[in-house]
């Protein structure tokens, strides 16, 4: 994918080149043929001819770098099974990020100087009271403290959003003495994804390329997988809405700054929470009149526009949750009346019946409580929440994967430093969460990691729905759960996981509840059938087969020792990131050739490669 990008770069320039030549070629023609008073009119036409042809190829555009590296990335997975024989397919992986290794030394340090074995990831945070929000402290300050106290409190192991997780604790996280951007191989928040794509940053012909709205100058890891986890829907709502700031630039300045505020609705509070409202603009058209009068026809979203820790609550639960499922947008809203029945039949899975309704988790059941305890009433009409997730969250979640990186490089070299982390505010002074109300340079590496999960959690979601949903019949569900693919996934989860039953299970659970409830909730609610499945398994023996436990040990263990091993093998359970990576794997391997295809992209966010 990289590399397809930086051929997207390279085609755009020498396209450039080309035309340049041959505007000036024409340029020429076009004054000799007026010279002579013949051949103007056709020597002009071609002229313009040759600019027309060659205006959309020399511009690089976000639609462009989606295409192309989307192509190329699922094109490298599609390899022959000769191949695979042969072993002549190689992967080469990125090491971890330096700040997630320097989060691990210190965890070990930790550890040893305390003698802890307690995992800090477990730690229930849940009793910390949010205190209300005041009136004190108007700006970004008050905005991001607030933000960094709500993802607190309300913080989860399958959420990574953690102060402690994510910070820089080494400053200059970059490889190499001069900490330049072309040092790819450790910093995913500043470093290139290849060293080739750096080269288009600092190299001699960087200031050549014809970049696109929203396109960066700096291609990170987190720039370009966020281009490819993005629906067309959110780089068409960013391209636009920068397209119709340019469109106006020639317009006042204060009436283009109050349409912008419009666009979300006004609100009482007219500090700086609202100065960056442009990063992500509900969807308009790029003529400035179907785009004001659209803007007025948008739902009224003041009420989420002048709570900041609403926003702040709402961006957490998706990150813990997932994005729920929306009654417009999304084709399933129920589990699959098949897969239903056989949850029903199968005793393995009959606690799903019982314990869970078969429609999918709602926007009320993912934010009603966050409406409650932010005493806000329940909208009666969701579209004005939708639309600010859709057509402002969202948006603003792939802006700031794209230019944070770029725009802190350049405070910094303005400021005559090389180390960015060294010429930024402190990470505590920085937001931790995407929050389209804070300015963008006042957003943290946490954020963008922050919201490179919600773009993908975003995909796997809806994936997850299209499958339970009947987008894949049980039988082909079934079989590949059967496959191989799943059967040599046995890295990370206990002796007794049977991915026909268990993976079957975390799809299920998390399409009507959400990611969270996987590792919350889902534990609690199979224990017993867990423990069943062990005994059956491996001491009394299933379907015809032997007990998989040893002969001499059965016989020589009492029936108070089998319990108490078959009780400590059940309470076995998966990380969240095992979980999650197990999710991504079935969803692209299930939905290939469909219209809900999700990409298993590396979860940088995460650290992993």
């Amino acid at each position: 994918a990289a590399d397809a990008a930086k051929r997207v770069f390279d085609k755009a320039l020498e396209t450039m080149k080309i035309k340049f030549q041959q505007q000036t070629t024409a340029a020429v023609a076009a004054v000799i043929a007026a010279n002579k008073n013949s051949g103007d009119s056709v020597a002009k036409e071609a002229y313009q001819l040759e600019t027309q042809k060659m205006d959309d190829d020399d511009v690089i555009s976000l639609p462009r770098l989606k295409d192309a590296t989307l192509e190329s990335y699922r094109k490298s997975l599609d390899v022959s099974s000769k191949a695979r024989k042969k072993g002549t397919v190689t992967c080469s992986l990125p090491l971890p990020d330096a700040t997630y290794l320097d989060r691990l030394l210190v965890r070990i340090v930790e550890k040893m100087e305390t003698c802890e074995g307690l995992n800090p990831m477990l730690v229930d945070s849940s009793t910390e009271e949010i205190p209300k929000e005041g009136k004190k402290g108007n700006g970004n300050e008050s905005v991001i403290s607030r933000n960094r106290l709500v993802m607190r409190q309300l913080e989860s192991p399958i959420c990574s959003t953690s102060d402690k997780s994510n910070q820089v604790l080494f400053a200059g996280g970059l490889s190499g003495s001069d900490k330049r951007p072309q040092d790819h191989s450790s910093d995913y928040f500043l470093g290139a994804a290849s060293s080739d794509l750096a080269s288009i940053s600092v190299g001699a012909d960087s200031s050549r390329y014809q970049r696109g709205p929203n396109v960066p100058l700096l291609v990170t890891r987190f720039a370009l997988g966020g281009i490819l986890q993005a629906e067309d829907s959110v780089i068409d709502i960013l391209a636009r809405s920068e397209k119709l700031d340019r469109g106006r630039a020639g317009s006042d300045i204060k009436e283009v700054q109050q349409q912008k505020l419009t666009t979300i609705g006004n609100s009482t509070n007219t500090n700086s929470e609202a100065v960056d409202v442009v990063e992500s603009k509900p969807n308009v058209s790029t003529d400035s009149q179907e785009a004001t009068a659209s803007i007025k026809k948008k739902p009224d979203m003041n009420y989420i526009k002048a709570n900041t820790d609403l926003r702040a609550s709402i961006c957490v639960t998706l990150l813990q949750r997932g994005f729920p499922a929306s009654g417009s947008s999304d084709k399933f809203s129920s589990v699959d009346i098949d897969l239903w029945k056989e949850c029903v039949s199968n005793p393995s899975l009959s606690f799903l019946a019982t314990s869970a309704p078969d429609h999918f988790f709602s926007m009320k059941d993912a934010f009603g409580s966050l409406y409650q305890k932010a005493e806000v009433d329940w909208p009666e009409k969701v579209e004005p929440l939708e639309d600010y997730l859709r057509s402002v969250l969202l948006p603003h979640c792939l802006g700031l994967c794209l230019k944070l990186a770029g725009e802190q490089t350049k405070l910094a070299a303005d400021q005559g430093k090389s180390d960015v982390y060294v010429a930024r505010p402190a990470v505590e002074d920085l937001c931790p969460l995407p929050d389209p109300f804070v300015r963008l340079s006042d957003h943290s590496e946490q954020a963008v990691s922050n919201a490179y999960t919600i773009l993908r959690r975003v995909r796997l979601m809806k994936s997850i729905r299209f499958i339970v949903g009947g987008g894949i019949p049980l039988n082909d569900l079934t079989e590949f759960l059967r496959g191989p693919t799943m059967r040599k996934q046995t890295m990370g989860v206990p002796v007794w996981w049977c991915p026909w039953i268990h993976d079957l299970v975390i799809l299920i659970h998390a399409a009507v509840h959400g990611l969270q409830s996987v590792t919350s909730e889902l534990p609690r609610l199979q224990q017993q059938s867990v423990e069943n499945h062990v005994r059956e398994t491996f001491v009394k023996g299933a379907n015809g087969k032997s007990p998989a436990l040893p002969d001499s040990f059965l016989r020589r263990a009492s029936e108070e020792e089998l319990d108490a091993w078959v009780q400590m093998q059940a309470q076995e359970f998966p990380t969240p990131t095992v979980i999650e990576n197990r999710l991504a794997l079935m969803c692209s391997q299930l939905t290939i050739n469909t219209s809900e295809r999700y990409d298993h992209i590396p979860m940088f966010d995460e650290a992993m490669s």
